[in-house]
């Protein structure tokens, strides 16, 4: 991909990577990028401190949405612990938020 990735391709790159990946332990996936130093942030928010077996699969989620932006882009993956209810702070584009009350 030699354009800037606009904002459809980030989100259905993160939410086509999702599918499958997404625990109850997920709050929020969001997802940014600075083209200026060609890089993708990824961020994943989790209720409590995720389950090894957890961060692996969003982790390998975020390996997908790279995949999809070939060199020079590169890959910043961020996992944050935002025990329910704290608030979340996510990237500039949600994909995917966990329905809370």
């Amino acid at each position: 991909m030699d354009a800037i990735p606009d904002r459809s391709q980030l989100l259905l790159s993160l939410q086509r990577a999702l599918l499958g990946a997404v625990h109850s332990q997920l709050r929020q996936a969001s997802i940014e990028l600075d083209p200026g130093s060609q890089l993708v942030h990824v961020r994943f928010e989790y209720d409590g401190a995720p389950d090894p077996a957890v961060k692996e699969s969003c982790s390998g989620a975020a390996t997908e949405v790279i995949a999809d932006f070939p060199a020079p882009w590169e890959l910043d993956v961020q996992h944050r612990v935002v025990p329910y209810p704290g608030r979340l702070i996510g990237l500039k584009y949600v994909a995917y938020r966990r329905a809370e009350r």
